[in-house]
């Protein structure tokens, strides 16, 4: 009886550690083309890497991506107009826009989150912009092209 209880206290130290490891997660709704992916690349890496939030790429048509932020399936979404009851959270050079959902204003676990990407907003330039889009339309992927040109500026 007493083994079974210290294998028990074991297990539960384990299971405790590997459950840490997983914290909460954003739904960013990303539209299709190659600009949205690298603004989604450049916003989850920098999210992550700023505050240890993931955040989760979904893709989405642009009609879906308002109405799975109102349904609260999606946080944030990438759109080329603002929504009148949606914050904004993001304003990238030439577009588009990071609108947000309640989660990422409201929860607790997020507080952190909104700061960051005003910062990112304040550091982002159109000639930055630039040379991400000429990495991507080469070929990089934009998860490596955001991370190369955010590690030369020394955002991250």
């Amino acid at each position: 009886m007493k083994s079974f209880f210290v294998l028990t206290c074991l297990l539960l130290l384990f299971v405790g550690q590997a459950v840490a490891c997983f914290g909460p997660k954003l739904y960013l709704g990303v539209p299709e083309g190659e600009r949205e992916a690298a603004i989604a690349a450049l916003t989850c890496l920098y999210i992550k890497e700023k505050t240890g939030v993931e955040t989760v790429q979904v893709p989405v048509s642009a009609d879906q991506a308002v109405t799975g932020v109102y349904g609260e399936t999606l946080d944030m979404i990438l759109v080329a107009e603002p929504e009148a009851d949606l914050t904004v959270l993001l304003t990238v050079p030439g577009g588009p826009l990071l609108l947000s959902g309640r989660r990422p204003l409201d929860a607790l676990q997020f507080t952190t989150v909104v700061p960051a990407l005003k910062k990112l907003g304040n550091l982002l330039t159109a000639e930055f912009m630039d040379r991400l889009m000429t990495l991507v339309e080469a070929g990089t992927p934009p998860v490596a092209a955001s991370r190369q040109l955010m590690m030369e500026q020394r955002w991250i």
